[in-house]
Order: structure tokens, then sequence, then C-alpha cells
């Protein structure tokens, strides 16, 4: 079979420097080393199925066009709507409504939806979407591991000493930047770092967040070296990853952080519960005070963070490319041959 695989915008910055990105090329080459041909120029029209990964008016327009050709499309919702949306960028909260029924809309075009988790498929259920959904994991190239001398570098290149925390994302508020903040001023015994893109007011304004890591304002043990590409070397100067996100689907950060081998800290959510236990490969907390409390019993027990290391690892390998690669065949044949209905 022939699948074109399109995400729209790809070239913007803000596209590239998001999940959504990185997501769209572990599914390429889980394809490729699959054995399936992949193209990514929908307009030429020679494939067998349409596997859209963005939203907007080009990605409609040849999701129609595809249609009309009698070719099957697949939609894929890495976005939920209001849940993932708010608290992330300048007026989201805002349109947050309208966007929500404006990709249940466009989902609903799609011969079948893919979407990254258990509880991202329930809230587009309870949302009315009605076309087939099916959990297919965002992956994680498990060529990412920890290395010895990528810490040495980036810990040299940081300036860190101690036991350090680290987490990674866009620097908005739903990505829980703020508790990271306060666990950090909590514990200036520990070093923090947090790797990801600060973008300017126009695009995420938010002025407690803008208050928290002014010069002068945040703590002294808290690091903030912006978006970085080589992340399994960043992640490697960490003892830590502590993801306090509030809302997510299926964050390829955590996975990263669990190929690489570091404990996992991460805020009790339903998204997690089919996948993350809490004492085998993870600890879960609700409160600042529970975060607080949890990185101190990590950093104080090495048997503690060597389980928790080994439980990570073996989540990155549940969600390796070569099983996301087949699962994705096994889809694009039922859909192929009528059964995904």
């Amino acid at each position: 079979m022939r699948v074109c695989l399109y995400l729209e915008f790809s070239g913007l910055e803000l596209v590239e420097k998001s999940g959504f990105w990185r997501a769209f090329q572990n599914q390429k080459r889980a394809l490729e080393a699959a054995g399936v041909e992949v193209v990514t120029d929908p307009a030429r029209g020679d494939y067998d199925i349409l596997h859209l990964h963005g939203y907007g008016p080009r990605s409609l327009y040849y999701l129609l066009r595809a249609k009309r050709a009698g070719k099957r499309v697949v939609v894929h919702a890495h976005s939920i709507g209001s849940y993932d949306l708010k608290d992330s960028f300048t007026l989201t909260n805002l349109i947050a409504p309208w966007y929500e029924r404006l990709l249940r809309h466009f989902y609903q075009q799609g011969d079948c939806v893919f979407t990254p988790s258990v509880r991202a498929k329930e809230l587009l259920r309870a949302q009315g979407l009605r076309r087939p959904i099916e959990v297919v994991s965002n992956g994680v190239d498990l060529g990412l591991r920890f290395s010895p001398e990528e810490r040495a570098r980036w810990r040299e290149r940081l300036s860190l000493r101690r036991f350090t925390v680290v987490s990674a994302g866009n620097v908005i508020p739903r990505k829980g930047v703020l508790d990271f903040v306060e666990a950090a001023r909590a514990l200036p015994e520990y070093d923090f770092v947090w790797y990801g893109k600060r973008w300017g007011k126009l695009l995420a304004f938010h002025p407690e967040l803008e208050r928290a890591l002014r010069e002068g304002e945040r703590p002294q043990n808290l690091r903030l070296p912006g978006f970085v590409r080589d992340i399994g070397g960043a992640l490697s100067a960490g003892d830590l990853f502590f993801f306090p996100s509030w809302g997510e689907n299926q964050p390829l950060a955590l996975l990263e952080a669990a190929a690489v081998g570091l404990p996992l800290l991460v805020r009790d959510l339903p998204e997690y519960r089919d996948w993350l236990e809490d004492g085998v490969n993870c600890l879960k907390g609700r409160t600042n005070e529970e975060f607080v409390e949890l990185i101190r019993r990590v950093a104080e027990d090495p048997r503690l963070r060597a389980r928790l290391a080994r439980g990570a690892r073996r989540v990155a390998e549940e969600h390796s490319l070569e099983r996301v690669g087949e699962r994705l065949v096994e889809l694009y044949t039922s859909l192929l041959n009528g059964k995904l209905r």
C-alpha cells in the first residue's frame, strides 16, 4: 500500500517545535521501517490512504478531494478541543469552544479517526463523534538512551552540580510550568531545568507566568535553556523527569524521558491510567506539596530511582516505533478491506 502522511503548516516554527511534528515524523519513520511506501504531498493523489495529522483549509480540501476520488481518509486527533487548548496560548480560552466544534466537524469527515490514548478516545466519543476511533501511540525512538558523555556535556553547559529535576514542553500554563517553578522554589537544594520554547508575549501572554519567570523573580536554581533538538542528550543531564501538565493526550516528552530511562513524576491525570502505574513505572501526585515530597523521596532513595528508571524504559519499549508501525499497517489493512466501520 502507499500512504500519504500530511501535516499542514509544517513549515511554521510553532508546528515544528510541537508534539504534532514529532508524532508525524515518528509515524513516518515507523511506516517506512514496516515496509510501507510513504509520500507526503497529497496534491499528487498517488496514494491509497490519506492520513492527515493537522487541521486547516488545505487539509480539508485534500480530505474532500480524496473522498471524491474514492480513497480512504484517516484523520489523526492529536487535539481533543477545549481540554488541551485552554491555558495554552493568547486568547485560546476564548476560542476553545468554537475550536472544539470545528475539530469535531473536521474529524467527522474522515473514514476513521486515530488518536494517541484511550482517554482521548473517550473524550471524542463524549463529544458525539460517531466515526470509528482507534488508539495509536505517538511512538518513541528507542535509540534515545541515557548517555554519560552527553550528561557530562549538558551538565557543564548548564552549570549543574546537584540532583537535577528536568522537564520539557512549550512554556505555557497548561504544561504546569508554574507548579514546576514552585517546586524549584521549595527545593533550593536541587537544580531544576525546563527545556522548551518560551514564546513572545503576543503569542503566549500570561501575566502570572511572566511574573514567575521574570529575571530576578524566578528561583536561582531554575534554568530555562529554551527549545533543544538534542533531547536525548539534554534529558541525560537530569536525574528525574517531573511533568506537572494539567491536560494531555499522550505527551511525547514523557515517552522520550522514559526512553532515556529517567524516573517519571507526573500529575495524576485520567489519560495516564492505562499506561503509567504509580510506584511501578512512575510516581503520581496531585498537589504541589505532594510533588515536593515525591521529588525529595526520589532524590534521597537511589533504589527507588533505579526501579522507576527500569519501569520507565519498559514503558518506552511498549511504545516503540516498531510496534507503532505494526499497528498502523494492521489498521490501514482493515480500513482498505472495509473492516473499520
